[in-house]
């Protein structure tokens, strides 16, 4: 039993030092390419010399204030995702803080979130997630809430790749292009869905009411899936469902 946990050690160390020399290649590879039009005189480096991949990451527009910008979204749907960013961002903090230190749990071992993202995450973000997920709300709707379409969520919700979208642009911060390229779309499919998602956040919060927009995207985007026959296989709203369900 020792031989074979000191195996099992073993393996384990080779495997970091196969990590730590990929990690060094990749440094070095990053290196090169950086600065293989340049050359090092007196100390200093001379021609044109690339950013590192952490630099361009820091230095690339938000697509949201892009988007906005350019009239692709509205300032009350731009508002909206910056919304959904920071209490994303705040819940998904304090679950690592709560997992990684027990001092910082709170009552009955839930981690410690400011009051008003709390209220927030439960009166926004998750009947927005569930809405276009179409999974029953846990509470049922406020007075007024919901009455563009009056019917309760789960009965209207539809657009599972609209959550998707969002969470890919809003979270992730990729662009439209690379949304539409990875799932073969054409024609501004993704900013359509992006869009509607916000539309609808931005209609729960009381910022914007679009409803009539709202409705005719959901009838559109229901005569589109159904010219479109999905595989049996293919589940894209995996990652919706995940967001709803688990939520940040």
């Amino acid at each position: 039993m020792s031989r074979t946990r000191a195996q099992e050690e073993r393996a384990a160390l080779q495997q970091q030092e196969n990590l730590r020399r990929a990690r060094l290649a990749a440094l070095e590879r990053d290196h090169f390419e950086r600065t293989r039009h340049s050359l090092l005189l007196g100390g200093h480096e001379l021609g044109h010399v690339n950013a590192t991949a952490e630099t361009e990451a820091r230095l690339r527009p938000d697509p949201i204030a892009r988007l906005v910008a350019n009239e692709t979204l509205t300032a009350e749907q731009g508002r909206a995702a910056v919304e959904i960013r920071m209490i994303f961002e705040r819940i998904s903090a304090a679950l690592l803080a709560r997992a990684g230190n027990l001092e910082l749990r709170g009552p009955r071992g839930s981690s410690s979130v400011a009051e008003r993202v709390a209220l927030l995450h439960a009166r926004r973000y998750l009947p927005w997630a569930r809405y276009l997920a179409g999974q029953p709300a846990e509470e049922p709707p406020r007075a007024g809430a919901w009455s563009r379409l009056g019917m309760k969520p789960s009965k209207s919700g539809r657009c599972a790749e609209a959550l998707e979208i969002a969470i890919e642009v809003v979270i992730d911060q990729r662009s439209l292009g690379q949304c539409d390229a990875g799932r073969h779309w054409r024609n501004g499919t993704a900013g359509k869905l992006l869009a509607y998602a916000l539309a609808v956040y931005a209609d729960i919060a009381g910022w914007e009411r679009g409803g009539a927009a709202i409705a005719a995207f959901e009838a559109w985007w229901v005569k589109r899936q159904a010219r479109k026959p999905r595989p049996a296989s293919a589940q894209p709203g995996d990652r919706a469902d995940a967001a709803a369900a688990k939520s940040p």
